[in-house]
């Protein structure tokens, strides 16, 4: 816990980083990564600026999960959800936090301290989450569009 908290203050600190040069430094998964949380963050949570690539505050490699900080900027929101170089990052207004985690993706607005820790923990300890042992995949799969149910004797 006391980590996350951490993580959440050096968010913070992370606000002067330029996110055009270390989007251009990051690998083409990564830019992938990034540009879907770019996408999702728009989608779920732009208002009228586009939402765009700040930082990565966090990569775990292991258990396949990158954290990725987006701010509004001076683009509206209707520009291609993709980084945009040449949109100009608004310091001052509210951001957003996506976690991506086994090509899962979360964003939450940064407020919203105890779900990004949540979905953290629970990426980082999957099985302390719903999953019970013995049961299948289906039932700990999570989808956005189509929930999944059933009994496992009917499959």
């Amino acid at each position: 816990m006391r980590g996350l908290l951490l993580l959440l203050s050096a968010l913070v600190l992370l606000e002067s980083t330029d996110g055009n040069q270390q989007y251009d430094q990051l690998s083409q998964h990564d830019r992938e990564i990034i540009d879907r949380a770019i996408e999702k963050a728009n989608k779920e949570h732009g208002h009228a600026k586009h939402l765009d690539f700040v930082s990565i505050p966090d990569v775990n490699p292991d258990k396949q999960m990158l954290h990725v900080l987006l701010k509004p900027t001076s683009c509206d929101k209707m520009t291609k959800s993709v980084h945009q170089k040449d949109c100009v990052i608004q310091n001052n207004k509210p951001q957003v936090y996506c976690v991506e985690c086994r090509r899962s993706m979360s964003c939450f607005p940064l407020k919203y301290t105890e779900k990004i820790k949540q979905t953290i923990s629970e990426c980082l300890n999957p099985s302390s989450g719903t999953h019970h042992a013995g049961a299948t995949t289906l039932f700990s799969h999570k989808s956005e569009d189509h929930p999944r149910t059933g009994c496992l004797g009917c499959i």
